[in-house]
């Protein structure tokens, strides 16, 4: 499509809004050298608030393999907030590159009731996720889900702190993050455990060897 400057792609996500065209814009990024923060939030606010059956006519042409793979926790038969295909929408657009600096400025301009939301999918992504997650194509990975919470939380972190609904979701975040370091420490501790005793049965190894060459020289001579 060529080069656009920022305000040519915000105009062009604009237009895709107003038309009611989220197949275009969902594809939008794969067409560009660069998808600004403030589309991404842009595209993700709309997505949130896309009727079903607008969603359905969107991602028509997507497959049930690709379907599964953004959805895998379907395999589990574990219940998400949204239904299969905005997941699959919200991950396309959740997955986008972006600097968390510009992403934290970008998200000031989300509507609370669109924070909430996405913040509990985000939630969702991070309870689900495993503790040594596979590379997914088609999901945000987790130091990217991690950097999403971050710029919606400092970015809206006045209204969060006051929000009586809010209270539960930032409770339940705090205790999964909790975990997850604790995991990380632990998992850190166990790994220089493993590579000292490694490093001692090398040591051990060479130790033998040249005793084992000694004897031979000895035996030789």
């Amino acid at each position: 499509m060529g080069t656009f400057t920022d305000s040519s792609i915000k105009q062009l996500v604009s237009e895709c809004i107003d038309d009611g065209n989220l197949h275009k814009l969902l594809r939008l990024p794969n067409t560009l050298d660069d998808f600004p923060e403030a589309c991404i939030i842009q595209s993700v606010e709309y997505i949130i608030k896309c009727e079903e059956d607008r969603i359905e006519k969107a991602l028509s042409d997507v497959s049930e393999t690709e379907l599964a793979q953004s959805t895998p926790w379907r395999k589990e038969d574990i219940e998400s907030p949204h239904s299969a295909k905005k997941c699959f929408a919200l991950n396309m657009m959740l997955s986008q590159k972006f600097s968390p600096q510009f992403l934290q400025e970008a998200a000031r301009g989300m509507s609370f009731d669109c924070v909430l939301i996405i913040t509990k999918y985000l939630q969702f992504l991070l309870s689900w996720s495993p503790p040594v997650p596979e590379e997914n194509p088609c999901l945000p990975p987790l130091e990217q889900v991690i950097d999403w919470l971050n710029a919606l939380v400092d970015s809206h972190f006045q209204q969060l702190k006051l929000a009586e609904d809010a209270r539960e979701l930032i409770g339940s975040l705090q205790e999964k993050i909790t975990v997850m370091t604790q995991w990380q420490s632990e998992s850190k501790a166990l790994l220089g455990t493993l590579a000292e005793v490694r490093r001692q049965f090398e040591e051990q190894q060479r130790s033998n060897q040249k005793m084992g060459d000694y004897c031979i020289e000895v035996i030789s001579f």
